[in-house]
C-alpha cells in the first residue's frame, strides 16, 4: 500500500499548494464521490458538468478521507487533513489513478484514435492488424472492452473514466497483452482522463459538428481532440492525421514538433489514397506509401471506410507491422458490430448503422445510394439532452438522400420524443416522404411494411446498442434483435 507522499509526488507538476501533516499515512484508494469515501482515500474534489465536488468536502472528511485534492482557494477548513491544491482536478484525479494501479500505461504501447466518426470501426482494424500480425492486443472501444479475445467489463463509454481505464490497463497487462488500440474522445480530453498517459501512435479521422452542447463552439471542440497530438503523444510518438478533413490540416499544421504521417487523396500527403472503388462486396483502393503502390481490399464498404482503413495501416506500418502483412490481415473479414451491418431477407437489404451525426449520415446514405436498389428508407431519431443543433442538419440529410424518413426516437433521456422529432423535422423538405413515429420498434415495423422487393432499409443512430434510455431509465432495445424478430417468416 502506498503513502501518501507517493501520491503527493504523481501530482508535483500541477501542485500549486499543499498542507500535509503527516506524509506517512497509507492510502487506501482515490474516490471523486464523497458517498463512496471510505477510511484511508484520497477525495479528489472536481468541479463536474452536474455538480460540484468541492461542496462535498466536509463529507468526504467525515467519511474518512485521509487527504482533499481540490482547486478552489481556501475549500478545505480543516487543517488537520492533508489538502493538496492543483491547478487541474481532473488531471490530479487521473494522475492519482494511475499511481493507485502502479502506472500500468507504461509497460504497454498504446494507440488511439479521436475524431467525430469513425473512431470504432479504426480501431477494430488496427486490432485486427495487430492479431493478425501475433501482437497481444487489447481494445477499449464504444462497444467494448477486451485483451485479445477475453471480454472485459466496461462502463459503455467511449473513453472511461479515469480510474476505470487506469483498471483496465493494468488487467490487459496481466492477461499478457503488450499493446492497446483505444477510442479517445474530446469529453475524456477535455477532463484529462489519460492522466499521464502516452500513446505511441495517435489517429485522427475528421472533425464535423456534434457534442456541441458539452464543447460548446467547434473551436473548443476541435482544441479538446488536439490534446492527443500535443499533450498525450509519446516523445517518439506517432501523429496520424487524414488531411483531407479541414480541421485534420490545421492540426497537421499546428503538430510541427511530432512526427507526423498524413494520409488522404491529396498529393502531398505522405500516404496517398487513389483509385476507390467500393461496392456490396467491400472497397478497394490502391494506397501510396514510402514510394510504393499496395492494393488494398476490405470487407467493409464505403469511402469513409477506406480512410478508416488508411490510418489504420499507416499506424500500424510506422511502429514495424510490414505492409504486407498488414494488408493481407484484411484477407480475413473485420466485423464491426453496429457499422453498417447487413441482414438481407425477403429480397430487401436491411443495414444497421451507429450514424448519429449528419456527417455520419450523409457518408453512409451515399454509400448506400450507390449499391444496387430500388427505394432507400431510413429510420433514424436524435439523442436528448445532447447537441441539439444537428438535429436539422440531420433531417436536411436525410432528406436529401432517402425516398421515405421515418423519424423515430433514439435515447430521449430527459427530452420528449415529439419534441426532438419536431426540430429534425424542421430540417426536411419536400423531397421525400416523412413519417412519424415515436416508438422505435413500430417504427421499425413500419418501415418493413414499407418496404418492397428490392428496396434498402437503414436504422440508423443506435448501432451496437442494446438499451434505450429514457428519463433515466434503461430497457433492453436492440435494433438489430427487433429487426430480426420482426422479419421471421
Amino acid at each position: 500500500m502506498k503513502l501518501l507522499t507517493e501520491y503527493a509526488a504523481a501530482m508535483h507538476t500541477i501542485t500549486l499548494a499543499a498542507n500535509i501533516p503527516n506524509s506517512d499515512v497509507p492510502v487506501t484508494g482515490i474516490a471523486h464521490h464523497s458517498g463512496k469515501v471510505v477510511p484511508g482515500n484520497i477525495f479528489v474534489a472536481i468541479s463536474g458538468t452536474r455538480t460540484d465536488g468541492h461542496n462535498y468536502i466536509d463529507d468526504a472528511v467525515a467519511h474518512g478521507a485521509c487527504a482533499v485534492v481540490y482547486s478552489w482557494d481556501n475549500a478545505l477548513s480543516n487543517s488537520d487533513v492533508a489538502g493538496i491544491k492543483v491547478t487541474d482536478s481532473y488531471l490530479a484525479y487521473a494522475l492519482l489513478c494511475e499511481c493507485f494501479r502502479d502506472f500500468p500505461a507504461r509497460k504497454l504501447q498504446l494507440h488511439g484514435i479521436t475524431g467525430t466518426n469513425g473512431k470504432t470501426t479504426t480501431a477494430y482494424l488496427l486490432e485486427h492488424i495487430f492479431r493478425f500480425s501475433e501482437k497481444a492486443c487489447g481494445l477499449i472501444s464504444t462497444i467494448e472492452c477486451r485483451c485479445a479475445k477475453t471480454k472485459l467489463s466496461g462502463s459503455g463509454g467511449t473513453t472511461p473514466e479515469a480510474c476505470e481505464l487506469q483498471q483496465l490497463f493494468a488487467t490487459m497487462l496481466q492477461q499478457g497483452c503488450n499493446r492497446v488500440v483505444m477510442e479517445v474522445s474530446s469529453h475524456g480530453l477535455d477532463q484529462y482522463r489519460p492522466g499521464g498517459t502516452r500513446f505511441k501512435t495517435a489517429i485522427f479521422t475528421n472533425l464535423t459538428g456534434d457534442h456541441l452542447d458539452y464543447h460548446r463552439h467547434m473551436e473548443n471542440y476541435f482544441l479538446a481532440k488536439k490534446r492527443l497530438f500535443t499533450e498525450y503523444l509519446a516523445v517518439d510518438g506517432y501523429a496520424i492525421i487524414n488531411i483531407d478533413d479541414p480541421y485534420g490540416k490545421r492540426l497537421a499544421a499546428e503538430c510541427h514538433k511530432q512526427k507526423t504521417i498524413t494520409f488522404g487523396r491529396k498529393p502531398e500527403a505522405d500516404a496517398v489514397i487513389d483509385s476507390i472503388s467500393t461496392g456490396s462486396d467491400g472497397s478497394y483502393f490502391k494506397l501510396y506509401l514510402h514510394g510504393d503502390c499496395h492494393k488494398v481490399h476490405t470487407n467493409l464498404i464505403g469511402e469513409h471506410n477506406v480512410y478508416n482503413l488508411t490510418g489504420a495501416l499507416c499506424a500500424a506500418i510506422a511502429v514495424g507491422i510490414v505492409p504486407e502483412h498488414a494488408i493481407n490481415a484484411l484477407r480475413y473479414n473485420v466485423t464491426v458490430p453496429g457499422r453498417l451491418e447487413h441482414i438481407r431477407a425477403n429480397t430487401i437489404d436491411f443495414f444497421i448503422d451507429y450514424a448519429h451525426t449528419d456527417d455520419a449520415l450523409r457518408n453512409v446514405l451515399s454509400i448506400l445510394r450507390l449499391l444496387p436498389g430500388n427505394r432507400i428508407i431510413v429510420v433514424f431519431g436524435c439523442g436528448g439532452n445532447r447537441d441539439r443543433s444537428k438535429r436539422p442538419r440531420m433531417g436536411a440529410v436525410a432528406a436529401a438522400f432517402a425516398d421515405i424518413v421515418i423519424l423515430t426516437s433514439d435515447n430521449p433521456r430527459d427530452e420528449a420524443p415529439e419534441a426532438i422529432i419536431a426540430e429534425i423535422k424542421a430540417g426536411i423538405t419536400d423531397s421525400c416522404t416523412c413519417l412519424i413515429e415515436p416508438d422505435r420498434r413500430t417504427a421499425i415495423a413500419r418501415a418493413i411494411e414499407q418496404a418492397k422487393p428490392g428496396d434498402i432499409v437503414l436504422i440508423a443512430g443506435k448501432g451496437h446498442e442494446t438499451t434505450q434510455e429514457r428519463y433515466g431509465k434503461f430497457t433492453e432495445f436492440s435494433d438489430k434483435h427487433e429487426l430480426l424478430a420482426l422479419i421471421k417468416p
